[in-house]
């Protein structure tokens, strides 16, 4: 059989869900979404810290620090989304409670990238693995035979999670250096309007004809992508000169947050550090006022903040409204004026 036969047999037998062996999944934050968007590249992590257009590390520091060189030299895919690793950095997770205590443990805003996997596997530079190559990496292999030996059942699998099955569910893609996304670019997925909203918005702000060449594949998956945990945001809305913005409250966060407050001992959070800036936009994009507003929040039960009262700056034709917890950018939304003189 050929990739595209077994391919076809995966979706049909050997996956809980049947159209993800039709993709390889890159998964990272909105920030660096951006950066990819922007160039048409993905980057190996040594690529993207020598060319330091990273600006969101994703990973454990103390696993970066442990995979093998080889892997770090490459660009890595995933054959499925929903990994282990997925369920602790997917979503702002407070800092006391982050896996093993690091600070870079943590995707704010969770972000996919599909590409078409039989595209992939053909191509002579592609190398892939049953394991997952974090720590001290797992054998690498090529070619149809290969393939066609993996154990797909495991790899798809979402029973119930074992020691055994961890391994399987990181199985990886590796492609050397750099990695044209337009080769083989499928959809841009993100976990709701707000978060697609902000792709969509930082894109246009960095690279306006790559927003016009993408905008067709950034798009909301609601189901078999994303854990849904974390702290994130559902809801940014404008009306009577006030901003009203709600929060994820989720069983899968509500269910690590618990876990992991019991494994390491703590019976309370401290507020998290949030700040929201409000841009007044006027012709030809100039900036007319500028004005920052801290306040905390809640982590466990956060609710709903309205900002009212806002100036009226005369000359605006826009407002552009940022939020960040810490800093990492959570929520990008924007509100012109003449959509508001309609109503």
């Amino acid at each position: 059989m050929g990739y595209s036969e077994i391919i076809k047999e995966n979706c049909e037998k050997h996956s809980s869900v049947s159209w993800w062996p039709k993709f390889a999944f890159h998964y990272t934050d909105v920030t660096n979404a951006v950066s990819i968007l922007d160039t048409g590249y993905l980057y190996s992590r040594v690529n993207a810290e020598r060319m330091k257009i990273m600006k969101n590390d994703n990973a454990s520091r103390q696993v970066i620090d442990m995979t093998i060189s080889e892997a770090a030299a490459h660009v890595r895919f995933y054959f499925r989304p929903l990994t282990p690793t997925q369920f602790f950095n997917e979503g702002y997770k407070h800092i006391d409670i982050r896996y093993d205590n690091d600070i870079n443990a943590n995707v704010p805003v969770p972000v996919f990238f599909l590409f078409d996997l039989e595209k992939i596997l053909k191509m002579p530079e592609t190398k892939f693995s049953e394991f997952g190559q974090a720590g001290y990496g797992s054998p690498l292999y090529s070619g149809v035979e290969a393939f066609s030996r993996l154990d797909f059942d495991k790899i798809y699998s979402c029973s119930t999670i074992t020691k055994e099955l961890v391994k399987y569910r990181h199985a990886e893609l590796l492609y050397p250096n750099f990695f044209d996304i337009n080769s083989c670019l499928q959809a841009v997925l993100c976990r709701n309007s707000i978060e697609k909203m902000t792709l969509m918005n930082l894109l246009k702000e960095k690279n306006s004809t790559n927003f016009y060449k993408y905008k067709q594949y950034i798009k909301i998956c609601r189901e078999n992508m994303f854990e849904n945990n974390g702290l994130f945001i559902t809801e940014c809305t404008f009306h009577d000169n006030k901003i009203s913005i709600s929060f994820s409250d989720t069983y899968p966060k509500k269910y690590y947050t618990e876990r992991q407050m019991r494994k390491n001992q703590i019976s309370e959070l401290p507020p998290i550090n949030a700040h929201i800036e409000f841009d007044w936009i006027g012709k030809k994009d100039t900036l007319l006022y500028h004005t920052v507003t801290e306040f905390d929040l809640d982590y466990i039960r956060a609710k709903s903040v309205t900002f009212s009262n806002l100036p009226k700056i005369n000359e605006a034709k826009n407002l552009r409204i940022k939020l960040f917890f810490d800093d990492k950018l959570m929520c990008y939304y924007q509100q012109p004026f003449a959509d508001i003189d309609l109503i």
